[in-house]
């Protein structure tokens, strides 16, 4: 079973809609954890670096997103007429997608997305117009589900 499809099943799950598309996505700030992360890990890793500079990556994105009070991962969930913000809690390129917590729901009627390119990193702005929140995350270039699909449906 592919990653999307574990990740569809736990936003249907957790939110009880017909899930249309899902995206991953990460804290912002969580891109720059992992490389200062990877580079130490490498530095210290000795014979060993590339290992000890993935290790360092997942440890610094952990920390990070512990400190700012966020899930490590973040799935995002278009439903017909809204979306869903799910937490993640895991790290690194094979999370699990079935376990999924719900952060927020942002009606599609009230949903502005603003998106902008930092170095090969996209930063995503989601804003509930209603309530004037806005939750800003990062895609990396690979392993986000689609990212750049979603966002195209959800500014349709």
């Amino acid at each position: 079973m592919s990653r999307e499809t574990h990740a569809r099943e736990g936003a249907e799950k957790a939110t009880g809609d017909h899930i249309l598309d899902v995206a991953l996505v990460s804290p912002k700030g969580s891109t720059f954890a992992r490389v200062l992360g990877a580079t130490a890990g490498a530095g210290l890793g000795g014979n060993n670096g590339a290992s000890w500079g993935v290790a360092g990556a997942l440890i610094a994105d952990r920390l990070s997103s512990t400190a700012h009070g966020t899930d490590p991962t973040t799935v995002l969930a278009i439903a017909e007429d809204k979306l869903h913000i799910l937490g993640r809690d895991a790290t690194g390129i094979v999370g699990h997608g079935k376990d999924l917590e719900l952060v927020a729901t942002i009606p599609r009627s009230s949903l502005a997305v603003e998106r902008h390119h930092r170095g090969t990193t996209l930063a995503i702005e989601l804003t509930d117009t209603t309530t004037g929140v806005t939750l800003e995350f990062e895609a990396r270039p690979l392993g986000n589900l689609g990212v750049k699909d979603l966002l195209r449906e959800l500014e349709e």
